[in-house]
């Protein structure tokens, strides 16, 4: 590796330390920017310029398939996640979710991220599925309940504004001419 791919690695894992600091302490638009740089620094740099340990079909992925650089570049994405539903913003807590899957499709933090933002965001049904298939390896975790009794608000709530919606529409004995 040359001086300067060493020399942007370093300086780029120095912005995510200085992130993880500021997520510490709960400063988390400047935990923001400071993973966005760690980003810019490690996107371009790969310990596997030819991609070859990487299956092009993620299912024929193994988690010994994923270079040492994309889990990193995964662990980043996934620590924005965390401080977007910080932040309450929930599409950018599934996009980030999401890029951490693509350079990571093993990061269960970033699974369960992508969960919690479908919940918040309503899609409820594909935050089930990211949740079953999580649990299936802690099936004791106390989180995936927590996410579970928000996916039965959700229901709820939903219930609730189509019971409003639809009150009246169909009253008896009112027949319009």
């Amino acid at each position: 590796m040359s001086d300067a791919t060493e020399e942007k690695r370093a300086k780029g894992f120095e912005f995510k330390n200085a992130g993880n600091n500021h997520f510490k302490a709960g400063e988390f638009e400047q935990a923001l920017k400071q993973y966005y740089y760690a980003l810019l620094h490690l996107r371009g740099l790969n310990d596997n310029p030819m991609g070859l340990s990487m299956a092009k079909d993620p299912q024929d992925m193994k988690e010994e398939d994923v270079t040492e650089h994309n889990k990193e570049l995964s662990n980043i994405y996934s620590n924005m996640a965390m401080c977007q539903m910080r932040l309450g913003k929930y599409d950018r807590v599934i996009s980030n979710a999401n890029q951490a899957l693509k350079s990571n499709p093993f990061n269960k933090k970033a699974k369960f991220k992508l969960a919690q933002g479908l919940i918040r965001e309503g899609s409820v049904i594909k935050a089930t599925n990211i949740l079953d298939e999580l649990q299936k390896d802690n099936p004791n975790d106390p989180a995936f309940a927590a996410e579970r009794r928000n996916i039965a608000l959700k229901d709820k709530e939903s219930d609730a504004k189509q019971r409003k919606d639809l009150a009246g529409m169909f009253s008896r004995g009112t027949i319009e001419k």
